[in-house]
């Protein structure tokens, strides 16, 4: 199902949810997505994110050395769009919407919930 929005009548696809696994440096430092995987409910996504992140290990051109400096990897799940008729087909995060962030502790994730601005 396809809905046309805004004034350059881009076609939007249905409301997906965006689970995510990225890195990050330091608490206020970049964030690099490692993997994506989009669903249909909010559950599906936040149980793809509880079976991946405690498995996920550090990309290769991360040094076990620089992990000690705040390098961490967390995982995220998001509502939103995939906005396709540009060059490239986006992502645009539902900003009404809060997010799911999730830190690993092991083999469990913890789950809190963010406002969408903070990411």
């Amino acid at each position: 199902m396809s809905e046309v929005s805004g004034p350059d009548r881009r076609s939007t696809a249905t409301v997906r949810w965006r689970a995510s696994i990225g890195l990050t440096v330091g608490a206020d430092g970049p964030v690099s997505s490692i993997v994506e995987s989009e669903h249909g409910s909010e559950g599906s996504a936040r149980a793809w994110i509880e079976r991946k992140l405690p498995g996920t290990r550090f990309p290769a051109w991360i040094p076990a050395a620089r992990r000690a400096d705040g390098v961490e990897l967390f995982g995220r799940v998001a509502r939103g769009r995939v906005v396709t008729g540009r060059l490239v087909p986006t992502w645009e995060s539902d900003p009404a919407t809060e997010i799911w962030h999730a830190d690993r502790t092991g083999s469990e994730v913890l789950w809190r919930r963010c406002a969408a601005e903070d990411h």
